[in-house]
């Protein structure tokens, strides 16, 4: 019994911390956060950020960048058909190890263990 009380007790004190405000504020953004940052190439990337001459913050939208498909309809059904072909050999394969599986009640090691 003293032995599950001092683990309660470890416990509760361990999860004590997780009702506490914590200490240091890393999780929290600086207000000279800079609206316009360079990118790899040198040139200023958009934030969706920007200050008017009030001090009022405008926060807009950015777009997500549009992805061009370039694979023609020919290279997506041969790619479908590969697929297709893979999964039949795959079941094929499958079906043949499956079906040629030993009988579990011939086995000798359950002769050994059934009396």
């Amino acid at each position: 019994m003293a032995r599950l009380t001092a683990i309660a007790a470890v416990a509760l004190v361990g999860t004590a911390n997780a009702f506490t405000v914590p200490q240091n504020n890393a999780l929290a953004t600086p207000r000279s956060t800079p609206l316009f940052a360079d990118g790899p190439d040198g040139k200023p990337i958009e934030r969706g950020v920007s200050m008017d001459q009030d001090g009022k913050s405008n926060v807009w939208a950015i777009e997500p960048k549009m992805e061009v498909e370039n694979k023609s309809s020919e290279e997506k059904t041969g790619s479908v058909l590969a697929a297709v072909a893979g999964l039949g050999a795959f079941a094929v394969v499958a079906a043949g190890v499956l079906s040629n599986l030993p009988d579990p009640d011939q086995l000798y090691v359950w002769s050994l263990l059934l009396p």
